[in-house]
């Protein structure tokens, strides 16, 4: 078939795959907090987490797998492909297995870890080893999923993660209509995770049926799948521990309670990330393509894309760090909104530094340099953990937010000072991108005393109508220019 790409396009869809299942969960999740429980609505949250962090365990594979594959089909290569897909299918489904297994051992210690009640113990190390039974189909849909990527399929990705997305909420309110307990809830969320499997296969060998008859394993194909999934390795199991270190920290030295209170704004919060996300998705295979024909002109998209993303997420962020604590007391209770609200103000600030920092390290993996990234997160990974526990032990889940924010604003100047030695920017973008995040801050920091609502409204409306005119100017841009790179000239499949 003849698919016709579009930068923005494709971001939309990806936008959309991201906000339908939060929509979703704004709803869902107090009526989860009612009928679980603080205690069992934060362990559910780290069974979230659990399956998120090991399903990184594919080597990098499936990312590389999309850049080989989005070169070879450049190249008009498509002999190759049905090999390439299935060696890096066979060593992610060995992988996964792995990982699965890993979990099912870890069970019974990490439900002996966690500061819960001994009576919630044995559901638990239940719910942990049914999810482990699911990481073999989650680490292939991430391989299934790079193919569809490849080729600019956004539109049938998103099929299965709108889907997958919304029953991640929605399956465990069904099933809490019917059964109490939290090993119900997970068994729900395991057979959406084999459903997501399915359909993300189905839909590639719809795409491309010649991927339905099975290649042989290459192995001549593994060092190229390994020398760039390698470096992407250390990254998807650093870099998620520093992401989800600090909840499960708060689980281990405080309680589940204070999960809840953290993690709850936590997953409300970086729910902005979806802007950053629909922009990273499409920008990889762009840097990649161009990056080593041309590097002004990936230089060109990796600022225009910072501008817009700067851009897009101000006004959001200002809205959320201005009504924290009414908002969260709206949504669920005064007591969250009192041990939560500023909670919430710091991480909203960090998920916006940190936005930014995911435009940097997209183009640097795109440029071929994972591993700068990867000595990057393996330099921060100590000294991050100490900071977490020293704040976590003597400050509680605020000192913990604030050492967050910590780490993605040291990670996030890093990784935009690398990019700029990259491109070998003579123009100090490095200089002013660093300088307008100093503004915002300083502007969130003033923010933090205004306590009048209509002079936080007049505030919201002084920053949003002059990021919303310059917006437009540079997503225009953008789109001109990611258009002219792709000649808006249909793509065969």
């Amino acid at each position: 078939m003849i698919v016709r790409r579009s930068f923005f396009g494709n971001a939309l869809w990806n936008l959309l795959g991201a906000i339908l299942p939060l929509c979703v969960g704004l709803f869902s999740i107090p009526f989860l907090v009612r009928e679980l429980g603080v205690e069992r609505f934060g362990l559910l949250n780290l069974s979230w987490l659990l399956v998120g962090y090991f399903s990184l365990f594919d080597l990098g594979i499936g990312r590389a797998l999309t850049r080989l594959l989005a070169e070879k089909i450049a190249q008009g290569q498509d002999g190759e492909l049905p090999n390439l897909v299935n060696t890096a299918l066979v060593v992610m489904r060995w992988l996964g297995l792995g990982a699965g297994l890993l979990l099912a051992l870890l069970a019974p210690w990490l439900a002996g870890w966690m500061r819960v009640s001994p009576e919630i113990q044995d559901e638990m190390r239940l719910a942990l080893w049914v999810m482990s039974l699911t990481l073999p189909f989650v680490v292939l849909s991430v391989g299934w999923r790079g193919v569809l990527e490849a080729y600019g399929r956004f539109d049938l990705v998103n099929w299965v993660r709108i889907p997958l997305g919304i029953s991640i909420f929605l399956a465990p309110v069904i099933v809490l209509l019917f059964v109490e307990g939290l090993v119900p809830v997970v068994i729900s969320l395991a057979f959406t995770r084999v459903a997501g499997w399915w359909l993300t296969r189905y839909l590639c060998w719809r795409a491309a049926p010649f991927l339905a008859r099975k290649g042989s394993v290459d192995r001549a194909l593994l060092r190229p799948l390994l020398s760039f999934g390698g470096w992407m390795t250390v990254s998807n199991i650093v870099g998620p521990l520093m992401v989800y270190a600090d909840r499960f920290l708060i689980g281990g030295l405080l309680s589940a309670v204070a999960v809840a209170y953290y993690a709850t704004p936590y997953e409300i919060v970086t729910r902005l990330w979806v802007v950053s996300g629909a922009l990273t998705g499409v920008l990889f295979p762009l840097i990649a393509g161009k990056f080593a024909v041309d590097r002004k002109i990936a230089n060109g998209l990796y600022e225009r894309a910072m501008k817009v993303l700067f851009l897009a997420m101000l006004p959001v962020v200002s809205i959320v760090f201005l009504f924290a604590e009414p908002g969260l007391a709206w949504w669920l209770n005064l007591d969250f909104a009192k041990n939560g609200y500023l909670v919430t103000q710091v991480l909203v600030v960090g998920v916006f530094i940190n936005a930014l920092g995911q435009i940097a390290i997209t183009t640097l993996h795109g440029a071929g340099r994972a591993d700068w990234a990867a000595r990057l997160h393996l330099l921060e990974l100590p000294f991050y953990l100490l900071v977490l526990v020293y704040a976590a032990q003597h400050h509680g889940i605020q000192g913990v937010a604030f050492a967050w924010l910590l780490r993605v604003v040291v990670d996030t100047v890093l990784m935009t000072f690398l990019v700029d030695r990259l491109m070998m920017n003579p123009e100090g973008f490095f200089q002013r991108l660093i300088g307008s995040v100093g503004v915002a801050a300083g502007l969130f920091w003033w923010m933090s005393d205004l306590t009048e609502n209509w002079s936080r409204l007049l505030l919201i409306v002084l920053i949003t109508v002059p990021c919303t005119i310059l917006l437009f100017k540079q997503a225009r841009l953008l789109g001109l220019e990611t258009g002219k790179l792709a000649g808006l000239s249909g793509t065969r499949v």
